[in-house]
């Protein structure tokens, strides 16, 4: 049996080196510009899903605090950038639910007049109770941070509470699992 001559292939070997290096950078371009748009699908969708459960928690507080009407019937945390190193958007989302879910038991359904009546002192030390509250540890995507309060605002009757929060480690930045 008779080999075939290797300058027949010789001619096409260029063209299909161009061709296979052509479909390997095409599929990393489309894997690339696949995953942007799922990672903005993923971000817009755990915004979403926060929203949405924040507003069943808003009408199920005002269902149940209907008649009252000097009572905190809505927390909101808002979270401030730190301009050193600002946190990722799922983050950011995970640290208001964390933070939300500790101060709920606390101060919801409770009287505005905590924040708003009194003597200085009072309003002082309740909000030195808050900022305790809120002052903690928080453990985010097996990454630890050190949460604060910053600002505490009342608008009618939702109580709106300011964090920020850095990473609490460099080591603890750089674990491998």
């Amino acid at each position: 049996m008779r080999a075939p001559s290797p300058h027949l292939f010789a001619r096409w070997l260029p063209g299909i080196g161009l061709f296979l290096s052509g479909m390997i950078i095409g599929s990393a371009v489309y894997m690339s510009m696949h995953q942007t748009s799922f990672s903005l699908l993923v971000e817009r969708n755990s915004v979403l899903l926060d929203e949405n459960e924040n507003m069943r928690k808003e009408i199920q507080n005002l269902k149940k605090f209907r008649n009252s009407q000097s009572v905190v019937k809505k927390i909101t945390v808002r979270y401030e950038t730190v301009s050193a190193a600002p946190l990722d958007p799922a983050i950011q989302q995970e640290l208001k639910k964390q933070v939300l879910a500790k101060l709920e038991p606390v101060y919801e359904g409770h009287s505005l007049s905590l924040f708003t009546s009194g003597e200085e002192e009072d309003r002082d030390s309740e909000i030195r109770k808050l900022q305790g509250v809120v002052s903690n540890q928080y453990t985010v995507k097996e990454h630890s941070f050190k949460v604060e309060a910053t600002s505490v605002a009342v608008v009618q009757t939702e109580l709106i509470v300011y964090i920020k929060a850095v990473a609490s480690g460099a080591a603890d930045m750089f674990r491998f699992r």
